[in-house]
């Protein structure tokens, strides 16, 4: 037995180009010719220089020739015949006679492997070609493990390769994510897919959208080399989709798929340029084989991708096409997000306008509506004077009526005015620091007969009457009053009211709370919004035209505060001014 110690089967990273250079050298100075090809057109991705000397390959360098164009005539052909066998039915060929360069010499064996990949189909092929000698079982041998060697060796390769390719092209997806995902514009999204995808597969891009009529039209073109773009920036006007076209937008409307155009490219382009500017254009860019992929999102189209080479030899392969049709399945989702995006301003500014009419209107309606009031309460205050001659009892009530109607329909309009003058920004603020609870009681002292008439009970003020609060003191007293007559209003004769002022962490509170009736669950969220009644009914006196909550949210937001709300239907109500705290500097926009 033997008693020498076994090496290890495993490898360390660091010997294995070492391992693999020796193999190469041993495959290159072997006098068995021996090449490697890759695909169905067995281009060569590797000869020694034995298989160099039998073929018309200038200086060794075999890389991308097709075989049968390495031999070429005759043999190239027979060659080329007998590859094509064992690729497409992944058998081996084992010394199959080929006639020589030379037709009078003798002639060559031909042995080929195929190489399987993980798919279970032939991805490569192992070529050797040698002269018949006598047979020699050491040099069989020998030629034998060789083989299988290098055959090996390319397998692992091929493994090493598919899994950078796919390491890669994931890295290239994640990267096209998070650009797509930084871009909410139309033009931004397009522009930052094509700089993506270009250096991959192709050296310009046609970009073409579908509008919402079903029509295509030509959004841009990119060409990875900046010298050129300028054509492209040229080409975009002059040159718009034809529905015949095989390719762009229009060729996704007849079938939305992937469509290669590899051959005749020169005759497609010619026919789809129109004119002999656009021609001569895109001959600047370069034509070569074409990859359109369409642009799909929610089932819809939205344009298409067409990726051009500039090498008219270019192949597009399967990873291509699934390249392109991930990196399309994320732009499609992007640009549906940017169109959207391009609707909700469109539509964003047309309710900006339409509220500016809106608010525009109201204004200019409560001023011309405010001269004929003011008149109307003059002249019963002439006749119920007397002036105009005798007044009987009955004709003062009368005249008192008209004038409480009057008086309440300009209060009113003097809500709208107030509502537009704060939507239209035409108020001033004089922020200043404010005594929380003298606010309070300045406000109730506007107010406190309201409490007599109706029957209610104020509580009082309590709270810290030290606190201060930055904010204008004239708009505080306006909100304030506004709270009040809400609670007066809405709460019943014998009812309480109260008010206080406390420290909060973002400021200084000043609340109203009332027993009134409460306000239900489903317009809590909405009494804030303009022209909603806390009560039901457009005939109720009391109602108002429901601007005076709005407008005091407006005042105390426009103040850097805000107003909100805590109500339970039968038990009341309690609103709350929240504003800055005294003592600091003011805001920037104040």
């Amino acid at each position: 037995m033997d008693s020498k110690p076994r090496r290890s089967a495993s490898r360390s990273s660091a010997a294995e180009p070492s391992i693999r250079d020796a193999l190469l050298r041993y495959t290159d100075q072997a006098p068995v010719a021996f090449a490697i090809t890759r695909g169905a057109d067995h281009r060569l991705v590797y000869a020694n220089t034995a298989f160099c000397g039998l073929t018309r390959i200038a200086g060794g360098d075999a890389a991308g020739i097709a075989i049968a164009a390495a031999f070429g005539g005759a043999t190239g052909l027979n060659i080329g015949a007998k590859l094509d066998r064992s690729f497409r039915d992944g058998v081996e060929l084992t010394d199959v006679g080929i006639q020589g360069l030379d037709e009078s010499g003798p002639g060559l064996l031909l042995s080929v492997w195929p190489v399987i990949g993980d798919d279970g189909l032939p991805d490569a092929l192992g070529v050797e070609l040698r002269k018949p000698t006598t047979a020699d079982p050491a040099a069989d041998l020998q030629r034998q493990v060789a083989e299988q060697m290098l055959l090996g060796a390319l397998r692992e390769r091929g493994r090493a390769e598919d899994s950078e390719d796919a390491r890669r092209r994931a890295a290239f997806l994640a990267e096209a994510g998070r650009l797509l995902a930084e871009s909410v514009d139309q033009a931004s999204t397009l522009l930052a897919l094509t700089k993506l995808a270009l250096p991959a597969l192709g050296a310009w891009c046609i970009v073409d959208i579908v509008n919402e009529s079903g029509a295509p039209s030509r959004l841009g073109i990119y060409h990875s080399d900046p010298e050129k773009q300028k054509f492209a920036r040229k080409l975009v006007a002059a040159w718009e989709p034809d529905p015949h076209d095989p390719f762009g937008a229009p060729a996704m409307l007849r079938e939305a798929r992937a469509v290669l155009i590899t051959e005749r490219v020169e005759e497609e382009i010619i026919a789809a340029a129109r004119t002999a500017d656009n021609l001569e254009t895109l001959r600047q860019l370069g034509i070569g084989p074409m990859l359109t992929v369409p642009l799909l999102a929610r089932n819809k189209l939205l344009g298409a991708i067409t990726f051009v080479s500039a090498q008219p030899g270019f192949v597009y392969g399967p990873e291509d096409v699934q390249l392109a049709e991930d990196l399309a399945t994320r732009g499609a989702l992007a640009l549906d997000t940017a169109q959207t995006y391009d609707l909700a301003l469109v539509m964003q500014r047309g309710a900006e306008t339409a509220n500016r009419a809106k608010t525009a209107f109201l204004g200019a309606m409560s001023h011309e509506l405010r001269t004929p009031l003011n008149a109307i309460g003059g002249y019963i205050d002439l006749l119920d004077m007397g002036l105009r001659g005798p007044v009987t009892e009955q004709q003062h009530a009368d005249y008192a009526r008209v004038r409480s109607n009057q008086q309440h329909l300009a209060l009113l309009i003097t809500e709208i005015l107030n509502f537009a003058r704060i939507g239209s920004g035409r108020i001033t603020y004089a922020l200043d620091d404010v005594k929380a609870c003298d606010a309070i009681e300045r406000a109730v002292d506007l107010i406190e007969p309201l409490f007599a008439k109706k029957g209610i009970v104020f509580d009082g003020i309590s709270g810290d009457s030290g606190l201060t609060a930055r904010a204008d003191p004239e708009r505080v007293a306006q909100v304030l009053v506004n709270l009040f007559s809400n609670a007066i209003k809405f709460t019943p004769a014998g009812g309480h009211v109260s008010a206080d002022c406390a420290a909060a962490a973002d400021g200084v509170t000043l609340s109203v709370t009332d027993t009134g009736i409460g306000i239900a669950a489903e317009k809590v969220n909405v009494i804030f919004e303009p022209f909603i009644q806390l009560k039901d009914g457009l005939s109720d006196k009391e109602s108002g035209v429901g601007l005076g909550l709005a407008i005091s949210r407006d005042l105390a937001r426009a103040m850097h505060g805000d107003l909100t709300v805590k109500s339970t239907v039968g038990e009341g109500t309690r609103f709350t001014l929240t504003l800055p705290r005294g003592g600091q500097p003011p805001a920037a926009d104040a």
